[in-house]
């Protein structure tokens, strides 16, 4: 292994010191679409000025990409030199390096402001409140993967202190700002590491536009929006990976593996929430610096992770084996889905009427019963695309209905194989099978009833969650 691809890995693991917000992700600016052509240094100019190690520390890589709805002022203080003016030559070197590392010239001086700890707190509750309404739908889908009990209460609170916390630093692409959040006088080693990863932001923006490349597509599923945040989120962390390797001392390299060995991820807990929700907000960051090195790899430079904003991945999917979006790129298989309005009745209401989760997250759904995540990755591979709505009854029923495209019919034998064992866990105390067979495989208990059937065109299954048996039935005569 090279040893700027070991520095990958150890920020990485230093990444999940920061990341505990189960629901940070939820909070993220959507990404944007690229409009021009970046212009790059070259390769030989980006080896000639690779920056020798120094004696700065490395920090913990936390950094969320995007700004929050409301942000609190900064109070005005006596401070004779503003944290700003105190910390600009190592801002305007930390800005350098990054430039070159990533084979942008700047093309505008970018503003950094501070933020504290508190005042980070207040900004979150107050965007809390301003999207509390697609925070709360979230929590209803967790509820419906099983990813938060099912009458569990989520502590509010308790989740925004924890989003809080796990914010060092954003871009904001609509002020074109760069905001560290810190109580420190001096910049220290996470306040380092949050600039090196936003500045790649600011230069992704200047270059691309993220606004537009948030807007790429009008229809954006939680599938495609995890994809196109990959694109830039994994840009960041591999520049800020290359930042590392070449900005750090053995003893920083110890430091950072003495504060990794800290991380307790148990915190998100105070939530309800399933530690398993972790591994959706990393993706991007962790999955998408994967996907981005083997495109700076495939190109021998940044000219393929250019591209990827002009023509990003269009799912997980892509995302999670690049070599794909490499040699036979394609596009998710719409598959439908009918309304169910009509046989639920009136006292069913859609929380969410139609959206695509993806291999990635059905294979997270998957390992959250499971508890096996090689199983789980092996039965979400061969997804080609997917469709399902979330309907909430009467006493918080829930109604759940998801049919998924597969690649062959070896990939559907795999995944009913691993959902039928994910069911059977999941339907509670007083197990009833109420079918098992090829086609179909039903069971019932005391937390609801699940089943799910193989498609009648050999590459597709229908997966139906409902409080009972009857629920299902009406459910299974109507999806043909």
């Amino acid at each position: 292994m090279k040893p700027w691809q070991w520095a990958i890995l150890i920020a990485e693991a230093v990444l999940l010191v920061g990341v505990l917000g189960g629901l940070a992700w939820l909070l993220l600016f959507h990404l944007p679409t690229p409009v021009m052509q970046p212009q790059t240094v070259t390769q030989a100019e980006i080896a000639g000025s690779a920056p020798a190690p120094t004696g700065t520390p490395a920090p913990v890589p936390m950094a969320l990409f995007t700004p929050l709805p409301t942000r609190t002022p900064q109070p005005t203080n006596t401070r004779v030199i503003s944290r700003v003016a105190l910390n600009q030559g190592a801002i305007d070197q930390i800005e350098q390096q990054v430039a070159r590392v990533r084979g942008i010239r700047p093309r505008a001086t970018v503003p950094t402001e501070f933020l504290t700890r508190a005042q980070m707190i207040d900004t979150v509750r107050k965007g809390y409140e301003s999207d509390k309404q697609a925070v709360n739908s979230e929590i209803v889908l967790y509820r419906a993967l099983g990813l938060i009990p099912a009458q569990a209460q989520v502590d509010s609170e308790a989740m925004i202190k924890i989003v809080a916390e796990s914010i060092a630093g954003f871009y904001d692409p609509q002020d074109k700002r760069l905001y560290v959040v810190s109580d420190l006088e001096n910049l220290g080693a996470d306040e380092k590491m949050t600039l090196a990863h936003e500045y790649t932001h600011a230069l992704q923006d200047q270059q691309f536009d993220l606004t537009r490349y948030q807007n790429r597509t009008q229809r954006q599923t939680t599938d495609l929006h995890l994809a196109l945040s990959s694109v830039a989120e994994g840009d960041a962390t591999t520049v800020m990976s290359f930042y590392l390797y070449g900005n750090t001392t053995q003893s920083e390299w110890n430091y950072l593996v003495y504060r990794a060995s800290f991380s307790d991820r148990s915190l998100i807990t105070a939530t309800n929430i399933s530690t398993r929700v972790n591994e959706i907000s990393y993706f991007p960051y962790l999955q998408g610096a994967q996907f981005v090195v083997k495109l700076w790899l495939d190109g021998q430079g940044w000219a393929q992770v250019n591209h990827a904003y002009a023509d990003p991945p269009p799912s997980t999917s892509i995302v999670l084996h690049p070599e794909r979006y490499l040699t036979r790129y394609a596009t998710p298989v719409p598959v439908p889905l009918p309304d169910l309005g009509p046989v639920l009745g009136k006292g069913f209401t859609p929380t969410i009427k139609a959206d695509t989760l993806g291999e990635f997250i059905t294979s997270v759904h998957l390992d959250e019963f499971l508890q096996d995540p090689e199983r789980a990755a092996q039965a979400a591979d061969g997804w080609e695309g997917d469709n399902f709505s979330l309907w909430q009854g009467p006493g918080d029923q829930q109604v759940f209905a998801w049919q998924i495209e597969w690649d062959v019919p070896r990939d559907v034998d795999e995944f009913l194989e691993a959902y039928s064992a994910l069911l059977r866990k999941r339907v509670g105390a007083g197990l009833t099978v109420e079918r098992e067979d090829v086609n179909l495989r039903w069971y019932s208990g005391s937390a609801g009833s699940g089943l799910i059937r193989r498609g009648r065109t050999g590459e597709q299954t229908l997966v139906l969650w409902g409080p009972d048996k009857a629920t299902l039935e009406r459910l299974l005569a109507y999806i043909k």
